[in-house]
């Protein structure tokens, strides 16, 4: 499903990095925030940004732009005013393609009740940044297909469990191509912070409970894994 406009809620980190993934791909991309610190550092960062209200009535979604090609973003620092911004589009805009960015599973589950078509853990938009370091045209379109378009790959994060057969294991020792059919772009190390470690460098990582798998496959093969992580025998 290809769009051409899109309109994005919130700026923060994680729009930030959306409208740097997208600009190149569509041809009209609005910025739309609540608060004046978020207006004014979009301002500032030479943004064309407006201001709206959670109560608004949507008629600027109109205004802008052809409902029938937009894409929306729901990516507002909150997650309960994400959720209400879900259903209030939704109610307004039975067709519109919404994404949105939640914090945690639970907020998942809770944006996909509100309406949204596709639901991001804010982890997922840390991937971007991999499309920079290949510096490859059509890698970076295939990411921003499998991020953003309702296609048949996804990505997902993965947290090792203690009962996980990969705890402790070398990272060298898993073969994710072959046993699962799956890509693993990135780990966070607890120990070290949340940065992430891309697997293209090279380093033979000690997996341990805690840590945080990034994956890229079809989600049948990524629930199967899951469910490997969560004690359940292949």
């Amino acid at each position: 499903m290809k769009q051409c406009c899109a309109a994005i809620f919130g700026y923060n980190e994680y729009s930030k990095q959306i409208h740097k993934q997208i600009e190149g791909s569509y041809q009209n991309i609005g910025l739309f925030v609540i608060s004046d610190s978020e207006y004014l550092e979009a301002q500032s960062d030479g943004m064309r940004v407006e201001k709206f209200d959670l109560s608004d009535n949507w008629d600027l979604i109109e205004e802008h732009f052809d409902v029938h090609s937009l894409i929306v973003f729901c990516a507002l620092n909150d997650d309960a005013e994400n959720v209400f911004l879900t259903i209030s589009l939704r109610a307004t805009f039975e067709k519109l393609f919404i994404i949105a960015l939640a914090q945690d599973n639970e907020s998942m589950m809770k944006m996909k009740s509100a309406g949204a078509d596709k639901v991001m853990p804010i982890v997922q938009i840390a991937a971007n940044v991999i499309s920079d370091i290949l510096g490859k045209p059509i890698m970076t379109q295939v990411l921003h297909d499998i991020l953003y378009e309702d296609g048949p790959l996804t990505i997902m994060e993965m947290e090792i469990s203690e009962q996980s057969p990969i705890n402790g294991q070398y990272l060298h020792d898993i073969h994710f191509k072959r046993d699962f059919d799956l890509v693993l772009l990135a780990i966070v190390d607890q120990e070290l912070g949340t940065t992430f470690s891309f697997a293209s460098k090279g380093h033979n990582h000690h997996i341990d409970a805690g840590d945080i798998l990034v994956l890229m496959g079809y989600q049948e093969k990524l629930n199967r894994l899951k469910q490997w992580n969560d004690g359940a025998k292949l």
